[in-house]
Parts: C-alpha cells; structure tokens; sequence
C-alpha cells in the first residue's frame, strides 16, 4: 500500500493529515504551489542583515538551482539599493522573475513608480494599496484602473494587486479592494498580513472568500510576518484556503519578529500537505548556512530545520539500548538528508553523561576503563562545556542614544 506520509529516506508523518476526511475541510488546497523568495527585499529589512549586491547574486544562484524561479526586488523608487540590486540581477543574466512593488497612495507619482519599477528589471509589478484609512482606500481604488492600465500598455508587465493589512480592515472594504482590482484589470491578487496580526483560521477564511472573488483560476499570493511566531502557519493556512503562491524567507529574515521561514514552508508542504513546491530540498541548508554566513545574522540552536541543533542527538542509554541509534521513535520524523544536512550524537545533556552511555562509548572504542575512569571522563566532558565558545559578528545596529551622540560629534563639534 502506498504510503506517501511515510517514505523511507524521506519523512514519517501523521497519516491524518493525509486522510480523505481531513482533506475534505481543505477543498481549494492546490496540487502545486510557487514560491517568491523574499530574502532579497525582507532580508534587509532584518536589523543586522548587511549583505553586498554581489554576495546576494551569489545566493541567487545558489537559489535558483535550489529551484526559486521568482524573487522579491523590492521598490525600486524608494530605495536605492534596491534599484540597484534590481539592475545587478538584470546585468547578471540569471534567469529569473523579479518582482518590483510600489505603494498605491502615492497617486500623483505612480507613472515614476512603474517606470523605475521596470528600468530595474521588474518582470512583474505588485501595487500595494495601503490601508491606512478607509479614505485612503477609497482614493487609491478611484486611481487604481488608470496604474494598471499604464503597466499594462506602456509596458504589457503583469500587475499583481492586495491590500495591506488586510486582517485588521473591515472584510467589506478589502473584499471591495479585489472585486475593484479584478474589474480594472488585475492579473495576480495577494493576500498580506504585514503586521503579522493575524490567527491561522483568520487566514484561512480571508483567503477562501479572495479566491471566490478572483474564480479559480487566477494566482492567489500569500505574504505572512511572524509577529506572533505563526508566518509559516498562517502561510499555510492561506494554501489551503486556496492560495497557490506565498513569499517566504531564508532563515525567517525580515523586519522586526521576521517572515515566514522558506526552509519550514517547503517541508512542511511536502511532508505534510503533499504538496509539489518544485524546490530541491537538499540544498536548503546549503542555502541557510550561506545567508548566515554572507549576511553574519545567526539563527537560534532549535530552529526547526535548519538550525543547529534540529538534528542533534543526545545520547542515551535506556534498558541497555542505544537510545540515540536505536530510537524510542516509531520512524525518524524527517531524514536530514532531505534538508542537506546529517544526524549527529552528542554529549551534555542531561542523562548522556550517566554511566551507561560513557561505557558503551568506551566499550565500542575498545577501550578498557575503571569505575574511575568513567568519573574521570564525566569531570572532563563538563570542563569542556565551560569553556566559551566566542562567535565575532559585526555591530548590528547602532542605538538612537548612539546615533544622537554620534551626530553631535560629527556635525556639531566640527563646526
């Protein structure tokens, strides 16, 4: 019988998750879905985060081969680097879709918007229309047809649209905002929770009623912050209300708490959910170290998947078996193969430095010992764990108390 939530070499998973009645509650959960990586735009936005326009065209193409096929370039009329990594990407010949975004309440200037927009090397365009106020909705939806209109004949660019802030507005005005944004025209919609503020049901029940809007057919994009560390759950959530694309980052980089993590989002949708996300799984810690390494923003030990310690062992000795060989586990949840990385047994823990594990240490390494000897062994391993394990990293922000005596001795003292 076919088990495709347990595959050898591969995952060990709930089979409820997998059962014709679970998937009975998800009817508009696709069979594939896009990834854009946002590392390139949400990843400068992570404080600390500081990586050169040629250590990102490194990572892209270590992204592209990983299987991205659409990145995130940011706003090129409002941030210099932006457009700048945008041109760098077009000048580099790596094939991939760029996305450039403007905000839609900058009416007056939202031809520059585009232009720049395409002048960087926008494939696509994603006009963000800000809800601020339900006034300023109302104004930019009276502006919206003649902005895709623009894109469209100027430049025949596809126009994906959303509002932001979407779980915090009236669902009225935002339904209005993708009933309005079809009728002029738009090409792709976009779910967004910017603040992160949203639960995943919330999510879940906002994307099925954009998708009755849109029809089936037409992409659904799903953009989540991890404010109250639930992006990748609610980036989910948004799937399977029918949601068929979703931004997510590298490590969870990203302004403040972060954005949904892409190495958590991939698994998770294909060893849970089945779903094809055309991304080669081995290359993400390949990926995740190689952010880390350009971009010097560490991430915590227990990160699941990629962190340090996801596939750490501490090893045990239960009943005489080898606890961390032999596991208490049914079958390994996920093989760390899959992500590109292994399994390793440590030493530390509570319960790995008792008599037993060091005997079977010692025994397999053929080594002949006394009750002593093991003593001596436990006293040696935690003198070891005192020692300091020092990391350099550059200073990751400066303080605004910093920054205003750094401007009275710039500015002022040399005056």
């Amino acid at each position: 019988m076919n088990k495709p939530w347990d595959v050898e070499g591969k995952w060990s998973v709930s089979h409820f998750g997998w059962s014709d009645e679970i998937r009975k509650t998800m009817p508009l959960l696709p069979k594939k879905v896009g990834l854009r990586d946002v590392t390139f735009r949400e990843g400068d936005d992570c404080v600390g985060y500081l990586v050169s326009v040629e250590d990102k065209l490194e990572m892209l193409r270590l992204a592209v081969e990983m299987g991205v096929e659409e990145i995130d370039i940011g706003g090129p009329s409002m941030h210099v680097h932006q457009f700048e990594f945008g041109k760098a990407v077009q000048r580099s010949g790596i094939k991939v879709r760029t996305t450039g975004r403007f905000f839609a309440n900058n009416t007056k200037d939202y031809k520059r918007d585009v232009d720049m927009c395409v002048e960087a090397g926008s494939s696509n365009i994603r006009i963000v229309l800000m809800y601020l106020n339900e006034e300023t909705i109302l104004n930019q939806l009276r502006e919206f047809p003649k902005m895709v209109d623009y894109i469209h004949s100027q430049y025949k660019k596809e126009v994906t649209w959303g509002i932001s802030d979407m779980p915090r507005a009236r669902l009225e005005l935002a339904l209005k905002v993708y009933e309005e944004g079809l009728a002029a025209g738009g090409d792709r919609a976009m779910i967004m929770d910017t603040f992160g503020v949203a639960s995943p049901a919330a999510m879940k029940f906002l994307s099925s009623k954009i998708r009755e809007i849109i029809g089936p057919d037409m992409k659904l994009h799903a953009h989540c912050h991890n404010t109250f560390g639930l992006a990748v759950a609610n980036t989910l959530a948004c799937i399977e209300g029918g949601a068929d694309e979703y931004d997510a980052v590298i490590n969870g980089y990203g302004d403040e708490a972060g954005n949904a993590s892409l190495e958590e989002c991939v698994v998770a949708l294909e060893a849970l959910y089945g779903i094809d996300t055309g991304i080669n799984m081995g290359l993400l810690k390949k990926y995740s170290d190689m952010a880390i390494e350009k971009g010097r923003v560490l991430v915590q030990p227990h990160k699941a998947i990629i962190g340090e310690n996801a596939f750490l062992r501490p090893m045990y000795v239960w009943a005489g078996i080898n606890m961390a060989k032999e596991s208490w586990m049914l079958h390994e949840p996920l093989s760390p193969e899959m992500v590109g990385t292994k399994s390793t047994v440590v030493f530390g823990p509570e319960g790995s430095l008792d008599d037993a594990p060091i005997e079977l240490k010692l025994k397999e390494q053929g080594i002949p010992y006394t009750a002593e000897d093991i003593v001596s062994v436990r006293e040696a391993v935690w003198a070891l764990l005192k020692e300091e394990k020092t990391i350099s990293i550059p200073r990751p922000y400066v303080s605004e108390a910093d920054f205003e005596e750094l401007l009275r001795k710039v500015v002022r003292d040399r005056k």
